[in-house]
């Protein structure tokens, strides 16, 4: 194959993988949105740490209140007014249960 094909089929494929990231989807719909009223967020499945650090990080303090379920080692730190819970994926574990009720109250 003509390597110069080959490296623009890359930067094709690297470039399109970049666009539907859960972080960069997240951050590029919220920035610039204003919400009236109280903001309670809850993020739930593998992505879900990352989709809640987008949004903080576009929303910042206003969001009032986060809850963050996920995966086992899928938390890469703490998110300000977030509650993070990781849990059993796929099969739901007592954590996943404590992270949902969170969610729910």
């Amino acid at each position: 194959m003509d390597q110069r094909l080959r490296a623009y089929a890359d930067k094709i494929v690297a470039s399109s993988i970049r666009a539907v990231q859960p972080d960069g989807a997240v951050r590029r719909a919220l920035t610039g949105q204003e919400f009236p009223g109280r903001v309670l967020l809850v993020a739930a499945g593998k992505a879900a740490w990352q989709m809640a650090k987008a949004a903080s990080d576009a929303l910042g303090s206003r969001i009032e209140k986060g809850v963050v379920v996920t995966k086992y080692d899928h938390v890469m730190g703490p998110i300000a007014n977030f509650d993070c819970f990781e849990a059993g994926h796929p099969v739901p574990d007592e954590n996943s249960f404590k992270g949902t009720q969170a969610a729910l109250d």
